[in-house]
């Protein structure tokens, strides 16, 4: 392709990607507008996601909604209740334009929802935020300038502080890392993601009780001592279904990292699974004296990202775990894995193409991550997830 017109495709998508963000913005302020006329506009509340402290800062964020997730009755909920939670999450009524302001302990911190409603917060650890605090803090966080910022915040927004005694942090996949997606199948996820809901996805087996040994190095239910951090390419619009997944199966919380989803003209319907890079990164720029676990699956893209963080930082992947989406068979995916694990064996950082949570167990014993005495008892909870006659969820 010439110059001229790799110039002029560039500057077409780039006028394209503009003009689809301005139609979005103006659709957007004229529901709005159609709102406060012909209906009583619900007041904006804030939707706090799980942040993390380094030691210079906590990270704080969440968004401005008019319509925040409802609060689930798993048990009751059938699955047309199911799809109209699904319909209110991504049909969010976004609030830009608002001042959040954040306080921890004696510092603060403002930012303003952006058009889509989302807020970052950074709030600098001096003075008595500068100290110990322990794994679980939280940060209260208030509107700021509304009439009825009283009724509708302040609110909790929890966070993760990594104690010194930490000897790495876990960055994890989620779809099909952990639980059930059908990421591979674009119908079964539509499936799952429309006509289920936190009790309804299956987690895979034993990734329970491996995450909670991970988390509490050596310990078991105590204060975690390691940080699992969570990215997914889902959309922030799951946020409240994945934190009440984790919750439901007794997998250690963390942060969840997920997509940005628009057509702003910073995002423009972003596709692709690299975010999980950046974010990753990012993580270890903000954590520098940790190794890093990352953990993935073999039916996207993390096998690639994972060895491409490592060909950037050998010297902080203290191992690689990709999960084999279909163990019982040699694939293509298998063989584009194949490639990456022999990379990172060039770099000197172990990559590992494993069949379950047993498999991982030993991988992480063999690098001297896990102790051997854990073995038995992730034997014993992988053995017990499979035994569970769970029956096949349909709509």
């Amino acid at each position: 392709m010439d110059q001229p017109q790799a110039h002029w495709q560039d500057s077409f998508h780039q006028w394209a990607r503009h003009l689809a963000s301005d139609v979005d913005d103006a659709f957007d302020a004229g529901l709005r507008k159609l709102r406060k006329r012909y209906g009583r506009p619900a007041t904006p509340q804030l939707y706090p996601y799980l942040g993390h402290a380094t030691r210079q800062s906590i990270h704080l964020s969440g968004r401005v909604l008019r319509n925040p997730p409802l609060d689930p009755d798993f048990r009751n909920d059938r699955w047309w209740d199911n799809m109209l939670d699904a319909v209110r999450r991504f049909a969010s009524d976004e609030v830009p334009g608002v001042v959040v302001r954040a306080n921890v302990g004696d510092q603060d911190a403002r930012a303003t929802s952006d058009r889509e409603g989302y807020f970052h917060l950074e709030v600098p650890r001096v003075g008595e935020s500068a100290g110990p605090i322990p794994y679980w803090s939280s940060a209260v966080l208030r509107i700021e300038g509304s009439r009825n910022s009283d009724v509708v915040s302040p609110v909790v927004c929890p966070f993760v502080t990594v104690p010194p005694s930490a000897r790495f942090a876990v960055v994890s996949d989620v779809d099909d890392t952990i639980l059930h997606t059908g990421a591979t199948s674009l119908m079964t996820m539509a499936k799952l993601t429309f006509f289920g809901n936190a009790r309804t996805r299956a987690p895979l087996d034993g990734v329970a009780g491996l995450y909670q040994w991970l988390q509490g190095d050596d310990q078991f239910d105590v204060d975690p001592i390691n940080p699992i951090f969570y990215v997914s390419s889902s959309p922030w619009n799951l946020h409240d279904l994945l934190s009440d997944f984790l919750e439901l199966n007794s997998i250690p919380a963390g942060p969840l990292l997920l997509r940005d989803l628009g057509i702003d003209r910073d995002k423009f319907i972003k596709s692709g699974h690299d975010h999980k890079k950046v974010k990753a990164l990012r993580l270890m720029h903000d954590y520098p004296d940790l190794p890093f676990i990352l953990i993935g699956d073999s039916g996207q893209e993390d096998a690639r990202l994972y060895a491409e963080i490592a060909a950037e930082h050998p010297d902080r992947i203290a191992a690689i775990l990709i999960r084999d989406v279909d163990p019982d068979q040699i694939s293509h995916h298998d063989e584009k894995v194949d490639v990456h694990v022999r990379r990172c064996d060039e770099l000197g950082v172990p990559m590992y193409l494993i069949k379950d949570s047993i498999d991982a167990a030993r991988r992480l014993i063999d690098q001297g991550l896990m102790s051997t005495q854990h073995l038995s008892r992730i034997e014993a909870a992988t053995a017990r997830d499979r035994q569970r006659s769970a029956t096949p969820f349909q709509p």
